[in-house]
Formats: structure tokens, C-alpha cells, sequence
């Protein structure tokens, strides 16, 4: 994927994943990461379509960061704090984000088409998390739509 293709959003969402993976002490960048990366951001549009489809971005966030707490985290000599990777899973939530911009004719890859990439990457985590917020592709996709237009 090229990353000049993200919107700035999109990007900051990224590198917050990142973020989050590192102050865990993960070693790799996952869904869940950039899931709540997502749920995170201020006045962004992800929370702001879940709001309007009456689902709590912030109970969201917990939910997910609950989730993360549960992961190994790997600590001490011979681990580099620099270097992290994401995962397969994230890959092809990433590659799917961009075939739907593709499809969309937009232009750039922005947070929307990240999150429904992340709606078809089910994870146990996200899909048992998404189920129980009423959250589906079809339905964030309605409201995209009222939010942004054909």
C-alpha cells in the first residue's frame, strides 16, 4: 500500500495504532490496534457515523482496549522497541480499504474505507465487538452515505 495514498486522517490513525502497540509493549500492529486508533480520534468521522447509528465510541474503545489488555506483551533485553510489524490480518484489512476506495472512485484511502477494511477483516475480538454494537457493513455503509453523499 502507499501510504502518500492516505488521507492525513488516515495516516494519524496509523501511526496512533502504532503507538498503542508500543506502549503495550506488542510486537506487532493488529485490527485492534487501529480499531482503537479509530474510536479515538477527536471529531472523526468513524465516531461520528457510529454516534449516528447509536453505538458509544468511547464504550467501543474500552471494549477494544479491554481486548488488547489480554495480549502478551514482550519486555526486556534483546527486544527492539523500534521495530514493529503489522500483521496478515491487518494487511489485508489495509488492502481491502484500498480496493473499496478504489471502488468508491475516491482518490485517497481515508478512515472510513480503513474501518469497513477492518469490518472485513473479522477478528474474534472486533466481530464479537461490532456484533454487539449493532455495528455492519451495510449499515455504516447507509449512513457514510447520509453523512457524505453518493
Amino acid at each position: 500500500m502507499d501510504m502518500n495514498k492516505l488521507t492525513m486522517k488516515a495516516q494519524e490513525a496509523l501511526g496512533e495504532a502504532q503507538n498503542i502497540a508500543l506502549m503495550r509493549n506488542h510486537q506487532e500492529v493488529d485490527v485492534e490496534h487501529l480499531a482503537l486508533a479509530l474510536l479515538r480520534q477527536k471529531d472523526g468521522l468513524v465516531p461520528g457515523i457510529l454516534a449516528r447509528m447509536n453505538a458509544k465510541p468511547e464504550v467501543m474503545a474500552a471494549e477494544v482496549e479491554q481486548a488488547l489488555d489480554k495480549r502478551p506483551s514482550v519486555t526486556g533485553s534483546g527486544v527492539e522497541q523500534q521495530t514493529i510489524r503489522i500483521t496478515q490480518r491487518l494487511a489485508r484489512a489495509l488492502a481491502q480499504a484500498e480496493e473499496l476506495a478504489r471502488r468508491l472512485k475516491d482518490e485517497y484511502i481515508s478512515v472510513e474505507h480503513v474501518f469497513l477494511g477492518l469490518l472485513d477483516e473479522p477478528t474474534q475480538n472486533t466481530t464479537e465487538l461490532f456484533r454487539a454494537f449493532g455495528i455492519a457493513k451495510d449499515k455504516f455503509l447507509q449512513q457514510l452515505t447520509a453523512v457524505r453523499g453518493n
